[in-house]
């Protein structure tokens, strides 16, 4: 290790050159960036005292590298770390602490040294009622105070998974708050080169940080040794493919992932002006570059508008197999107890986090529950500001599958490019008939079956050719007539439907 001498502190070179270039391709804001920049020129000797920062809380979820960040600022200056906290932590002057109170003795006790408290909502003790106990509460007051009071260069560092655990109290005594989210494929990149590049072949390391959507830093490991299994202890592309699509990222386990999508525009039977105007978005992102420089107005927000069985969720699958990017399927179980706000914040918070995906919101009339969404309504503010911020992202693609906008004004769906699904026509219904009873072995005038199924969708066009096999399995005769006796039954339990509910 090579040290230099600054005013009377030790700093690491080697530690200051490898912090700056985690801090470079960090997640984090351009400004938190430069607070923590500038927190190393203040241990240095740079900076009034009284003007500088001396307290960081760092948030987000498990596995996004909030701790290593704080280590590698750590290995920057030859200085005690006082420290406390749920893991374990590597340190040449490293102070362990058992609690709050321990740290509060150690720092009356030092001249110079750092405090580190990893997951605040680990080391805090929390009452019945989920509130921080009050010495606790007390003690990590003094502690911040004591920093932010001292005549020395001393600095206090925190981390917690989740801020919502912490109260406005102990929020206040931070000076810099620091949201982290899931690593960026830079991010991943410079880790795996870090960890892994001896093992895997640099193409590998490439196709796992781009197509590692969602995945943490505790996350990117684990495909890696199921690849490595899955290959007998070699890597190749096929295992590395394989175990992508195997093992669904802690932050998504609770969402359908669709990854390495083979359908595309090929398999979509019509829908041919649908086609048209989804070429033109992937052309956007095909052509990023260029469209950046004609200034092109990119729709970053999809409105899938149309009858149930239509082909929205098909044709959504078939673009993503278009653009080879993952579909991220949001349905509305995942929110029934969230309320229309939360739902919508939820949906700018996914598209701000992943870049190169699609973020599929399927059944939407039923996340939002029966609310109204039109210009009158009191929503329509809130709702306008969170969607603007979501068109304004670069990489992320939301589409909104509705089955009647009609339910939502303007200020909903005009920030949308809206996109019409109509029912199948003569020509989509008899190809999509053709395609389902081929495989069958039928001989029957399809033309003449496809006239007698107007305004029927996809979906009961499926349902159709469903019962018209089962009949085959009994042995009966398949011709025009029993096609014709289907479709009057199919129609008798939809009108049945719509009556009774």
């Amino acid at each position: 290790m090579h040290f230099i001498i600054y005013f009377d502190k030790m700093i690491n070179t080697e530690g200051l050159l490898q912090f700056n270039r985690l801090l470079k391709t960090s997640s984090i804001k351009e400004n938190d960036k430069r607070a923590l920049k500038f927190a190393t020129e203040f241990l240095e000797g740079k900076h009034d005292l009284r003007l500088s920062s001396k307290s960081f809380l760092l948030t987000g979820e498990p596995g996004v590298g909030k701790t290593h960040l704080v280590e590698c600022f750590l290995n920057i200056f030859d200085l005690p770390v006082i420290f406390t906290g749920c893991t374990q932590i590597k340190h040449n002057s490293l102070v362990a602490c058992k609690n709050l109170k321990e740290v509060l003795e150690k720092i009356q006790k030092l001249e110079q040294f750092i405090v580190f408290i990893d997951d605040l909502s680990y080391v805090f003790k929390y009452s019945e009622y989920d509130e921080i106990s009050a010495f606790d509460r007390q003690d990590f007051m003094k502690v911040v105070d004591t920093i932010k009071n001292s005549d020395k260069r001393v600095v206090f560092f925190s981390t917690s998974n989740y801020v919502q655990s912490l109260d406005e109290s102990v929020l206040d005594r931070i000076d810099v708050k620091i949201e982290m989210d899931i690593p960026i494929e830079e991010t991943k990149l410079a880790f795996l080169n870090a960890k892994y590049s001896k093992f895997m072949q640099p193409r590998l390391v490439k196709h796992l940080a781009r197509h590692s959507l969602g995945y943490n830093f505790r996350d990117l490991p684990e495909v890696i040794k199921i690849s490595y299994r899955n290959g007998e202890g070699k890597f190749n592309i096929q295992n590395l493919k394989k175990a992508i699509r195997d093992y669904i990222p802690t932050s998504l386990n609770k969402y359908q992932v669709l990854n390495n999508i083979k359908i595309n525009f090929g398999n979509v039977i019509g829908k041919e002006k649908v086609k048209r105007e989804l070429y033109n978005v992937i052309l956007s992102f095909k052509k990023r570059k260029m469209a950046k420089k004609l200034g092109l107005k990119r729709h970053n927000l999809l409105l899938f508008d149309g009858p149930v069985g239509t082909g929205k969720t098909f044709m959504v699958k078939a673009l993503a197999g278009e653009l080879n990017f993952p579909v991220i399927n949001i349905k509305a179980k995942h929110f029934f107890s969230y309320s229309n706000y939360r739902v919508i914040e939820s949906l700018g918070n996914f598209a701000k986090r992943f870049d190169n995906c699609i973020i599929f919101v399927d059944e939407a009339e039923k996340i939002i529950g029966r609310g109204s969404f039109d210009e009158d309504s009191p929503s329509d503010g809130h709702l306008n500001e969170i969607f603007d911020g979501i068109d304004s992202i670069a990489n992320a693609l939301v589409i909104v599958a509705v089955n009647n906008s009609s339910r939502f004004g303007m200020g909903f769906w005009d920030r949308f490019a809206m996109i019409k699904f109509e029912l199948p026509n003569f020509a989509e219904r008899r190809e999509f008939l053709k395609s389902m009873i081929s495989k069958a072995g039928i001989e029957v005038e399809l033309g003449e079956v496809a006239r007698m199924t107007e305004g029927m969708s996809f979906r009961d066009l499926e349902k159709l050719c469903n019962n018209i096999f089962y009949n085959i399995l009994q042995g009966h005769d398949i011709n025009v007539s029993a096609f014709d006796d289907a479709v009057k039954s199919l129609k008798i339990i939809e009108s049945e439907r719509d009556i009774y509910g």
